[in-house]
């Protein structure tokens, strides 16, 4: 090599090596230059956290740019979006796991305090003691409501009969969480001006006359059941029997109740993306799956519901009935289809229910369809040859469906508590 060829290359190098030490722009791979000065793809570039702000207050060390975490700098996510994602942004949470300071993930995506929370666990066994902490969990809800803490968290199968009153609590549940009562009568009763607000709970085994859920009349309860399971309750009350206050049911299945599934009597309701099915019976029970009576006042909200493969004895409608209504109740997205009856099977009946952009069998009026939904087998989800696919109305805003997926999947939104997902 030449030997001013070999100086020209021998300088050049020393300025590399230059640049890398002085140059706090130097990103190694970012780009041709290596210059964290010319940005990545939309991300702003650094070579440290300093060179960062929020939102994106983190320099990824591998990536060279600013992101909301790093799976080992966290400390940016807080509150709300405690969880450093895959992608390195900030997120709820998505499991009680994910916050293992508490075991509680709240349903906004935040981890709870573990001093807001009472815990009674059942597996592994909890013990008969005031406290109910994370460390030392209770046996008994009534023992947890007795802290008055706000949040509840329940793990294992609790055999108590319990009566909420005049309280405001939130309800969370591990998976296969099962509160039973081996005592006749209610399950939950809940009562006076509570507000209370129940996660992924089952409430199973109401026996004599009582209900799996029961709002007692003359009371301004409010009672919310999200991503629960109600069934096998055979009590007279049935799943839910809601004499008063307001009842709010979202993204729960409610099936396998001999004495039928919600009952509404004088309170205001919003029943909306549930699987009510397999409730009631042909020799016993005056109505199926929901029965309305009284309740012509405040929030009335039936829509987005799969209500199917339920009974009641001849004359009644084994799918809906609407007894003693004065206002008219429009109810819309709804499948009311395949329910029975000892004789001549009645879907929907009464007074002043009316129904739009639903399914609604040999019942169905103008504006309704009757149609085969095209079920999985041994299942209430819609197959891909589902003629109600992108039938709903268009003006419907609900954003999710009873499993969490997104809607809606096509042009519009599907009829029903399922929203088809096409595989991917």
């Amino acid at each position: 090599m030449p030997i001013r060829l070999r100086a020209l290359v021998i300088l050049a190098l020393l300025v590399a090596g230059c640049v890398k030490k002085d140059n706090p722009n130097y990103c190694p791979g970012l780009n041709t230059d290596n210059n964290c000065a010319e940005g990545d793809a939309g991300a702003q570039p650094c070579a440290d956290n300093s060179q960062c702000s929020a939102p994106a207050a983190i320099c990824d060390p591998q990536m060279h740019a600013c992101v909301q975490c790093t799976p080992t700098q966290t400390s940016a996510c807080m509150k709300a979006t405690p969880i450093c994602g895959m992608d390195e942004h900030c997120r709820g949470c998505a499991s009680h796991a994910e916050c293992p300071a508490s075991n509680a993930c709240l349903p906004d995506g935040s981890c709870a305090d573990a001093g807001d929370v009472a815990y009674v666990s059942a597996v592994p066994a909890g013990t008969d003691n005031p406290m109910c902490t994370m460390t030392m969990p209770c046996t008994m809800i009534m023992k947890a409501l007795a802290t008055n803490r706000p949040y509840l968290k329940l793990r294992g199968t609790i055999d108590e009969p319990v009566m909420i009153s005049n309280r405001s609590v939130t309800v969370l549940a591990d998976p296969g969480t099962v509160l039973t009562s081996t005592s006749p009568g209610n399950i939950l009763t809940v009562d006076k001006a509570s507000n209370v607000k129940i996660y992924d709970l089952e409430i199973s085994g109401a026996s004599g006359n009582g209900a799996g859920v029961s709002l007692p009349s003359g009371s301004n309860q409010t009672v919310t059941l999200s991503h629960v399971t109600i069934r096998r309750n055979n009590g007279m009350g049935g799943a839910v029997l809601a004499q008063g206050g307001t009842i709010n049911i979202d993204r729960s299945k409610i099936f396998d109740n001999t004495s039928g599934g919600i009952s509404v009597s004088m309170a205001q309701f919003n029943i909306e993306d549930n699987f009510i099915t397999g409730n009631g019976d042909v020799a016993t029970t005056v109505y199926g799956g929901v029965y309305f009576n009284q309740t012509n006042a405040g929030t009335r909200i039936l829509s987005f519901n799969t209500i199917s493969a339920n009974k009641a004895v001849t004359g009644n409608p084994s799918g809906v009935s609407c007894n003693s209504l004065i206002q008219d109740l429009t109810a819309s997205n709804n499948i009311i289809y395949g329910n029975t009856a000892t004789g001549t099977s009645i879907q929907v009946g009464g007074n002043h229910c009316l129904w739009t952009y639903s399914d609604i069998g040999p019942d169905a009026v103008a504006g309704n369809v009757s149609l085969d939904p095209s079920f999985v087998p041994g299942d209430f989800h819609l197959q891909s040859n589902s003629p109600l696919i992108n039938q709903a109305d268009l003006n419907a805003t609900l954003g999710i469906d009873i499993d969490g997926d997104a809607r809606p999947q096509g042009g519009r939104r599907d009829i029903g508590a399922d929203e088809y997902v096409p595989a991917k």
